[in-house]
């Protein structure tokens, strides 16, 4: 899966990465793990986008508005996590694993 270049910089200039997808984001694109081909020196933001125009009910479910939560998930490159704030300054690279989660806490009552 490609990335159009109006997202990010020339496709012949691209990476790949490895996307990781939780519930109910999952239901949305149709599948738990994805290889995609992005320009090199796109963001978190333009994969979010590029996820957003390529698959109806991702944008819907992102914002939370399935969940009754304002942008429940929380986004992680390499395990670390990203805010939200920084989705337009974090640059992936080439190999990076990319998950999209909401997170869960849970215990004995």
């Amino acid at each position: 899966m490609t990335i159009p270049s109006s997202l990010g910089k020339s496709v012949s200039d691209s990476i790949e990465i490895t996307l990781r997808l939780g519930e109910p984001l999952r239901r949305a694109v149709g599948q738990s793990r994805l290889d995609v081909e992005l320009p090199s020196q796109a963001t978190v933001a333009a994969l979010i986008a590029f996820l957003d125009q390529t698959y109806p009910d991702f944008g819907h479910r992102f914002a939370g508005r399935d969940l009754g939560h304002d942008h429940p998930y929380v986004v992680f490159v390499n395990n670390a996590q990203i805010s939200a704030e920084a989705y337009d300054q974090s640059v992936l690279r080439h190999d990076d694993r990319v998950h999209i989660v909401v997170p869960v806490a849970g215990g004995s009552s």
